[in-house]
């Protein structure tokens, strides 16, 4: 397999700035990767993947992923793996913005993106994700087995 990407696709991925490095289709469905650029104080919805492992490698700045509840601080260079299943959560909750790289194996979460987000040809300006944005959203994570996790009920 030889696969060379100079021009990836960008998306305004829920208020991050996300680049398809490398689509499914050219690892013939085996992994796909993006590049994903979260602004400071944005963060996912809690959620887990039916059908998908994560490996996550935070390149610059600080993030959080909450495992199972837990909060785990990355510094650059470090990374978690993310089994199947796993309810997680990524926040970033420092001043700058968090640069990773996002491998998924099997690939499908690439076509979740393109599912819930715009393509464009050039540099994203991420923008906080609107209730139409939120809606597209939480539709394609049904169909691409994406459990979103509702925020616990405040007393």
């Amino acid at each position: 397999m030889f696969v060379i990407n100079n021009k990836p696709t960008e998306y305004d991925f829920g208020g991050s700035r996300t680049r398809l490095l490398v689509p499914g289709e050219q690892t013939g469905g085996a992994w796909c990767m993006l590049e994903i650029f979260a602004p400071a104080g944005r963060s996912t919805p809690t959620h887990r993947h039916e059908r998908e492992d994560e490996t996550l490698m935070l390149l610059e700045g600080q993030l959080e992923v909450v495992v199972d509840g837990a909060p785990h601080r990355l510094k650059p260079g470090e990374n978690v793996v993310l089994g199947r299943g796993t309810t997680h959560q990524f926040v970033n909750r420092g001043a700058t913005t968090a640069h990773y790289l996002l491998i998924c194996s099997p690939a499908g979460f690439d076509r979740f993106v393109a599912a819930s987000s715009d393509a464009y040809d050039s540099t994203v300006a991420p923008v906080p994700p609107n209730d139409a944005a939120k809606t597209r959203m939480r539709a394609a994570a049904i169909e691409f087995g994406i459990d979103i996790v509702p925020p616990a009920e405040k007393n």
